[in-house]
This record gives structure tokens, C-alpha cells and sequence, in this order.
């Protein structure tokens, strides 16, 4: 059964670890063209999206926590739960990241004569 929970978490961390492997990158051509204001928009929008997956992995946590959830008979609840709360996490800061781009990318805009 040990075994098991540590199958299941290294498979949990992989699939964080693919994810993070295959976020979006900003377009090239905004990277080419210095467009920092393109950049700026484009972070935003990105935050957006990150915020979008939090809210939704949020919901399904609370879905699963619900009474009425009968999960599988090879999950437990507080794995789905715990699932859930690890990809809230990791949206999160690349949201904040993704805004911190942002931020950056318009005080740049503004120092470019």
C-alpha cells in the first residue's frame, strides 16, 4: 500500500512537471521585434489564462470535497483533493509571474524613447 501512495505521488509530480514543461512561451516575433508593449499584453492575457485553470482546479476541489462526490474506488478523496490544491499552487505563481512579466514589460515600454 505504501508503495502504492509513492507510485501515485511520483506519477502526481511528473504530471506537474510535464505541465510546466509545456506552458506557453510568448511569441517570437514580440521577442524579436523588442515590442515590449505587445510582450506586456501578451503576459496579461497569460495571467488571465493562469487564473482561469486556478479557479477551475478550485472548483473541482470543492466538488470533490462535496458529500454528494462518490469517488473511484481506487482514489480516495483526499488524493483528488490534494491533486487539485497542487495545480491551484502552480497556477498561482504563474500567474503572479506572468503578472510580474507584465509589469515589467510596460516600465520598459515607457523608458524606450
Amino acid at each position: 500500500m505504501k508503495i502504492l501512495r509513492c507510485l501515485r505521488w511520483v506519477g502526481t509530480m511528473f504530471v506537474v512537471a510535464v505541465i510546466a514543461c509545456a506552458t506557453t512561451v510568448p511569441p517570437r516575433d514580440l521577442i524579436e521585434r523588442n515590442d515590449h508593449r505587445g510582450l506586456a499584453t501578451w503576459y496579461e492575457q497569460e495571467a488571465v489564462r493562469l487564473r482561469s485553470k486556478a479557479d477551475e482546479m478550485r472548483r473541482m476541489a470543492e466538488e470533490y470535497a462535496s458529500p454528494s462526490f462518490q469517488p473511484a474506488p481506487k482514489e480516495t478523496r483526499a488524493e483528488l483533493i490534494t491533486h487539485c490544491e497542487l495545480f491551484v499552487t502552480y497556477y498561482t505563481r504563474a500567474d503572479d509571474e506572468a503578472d510580474a512579466l507584465a509589469k515589467l514589460h510596460r516600465q520598459e515600454d515607457k523608458a524606450l524613447p
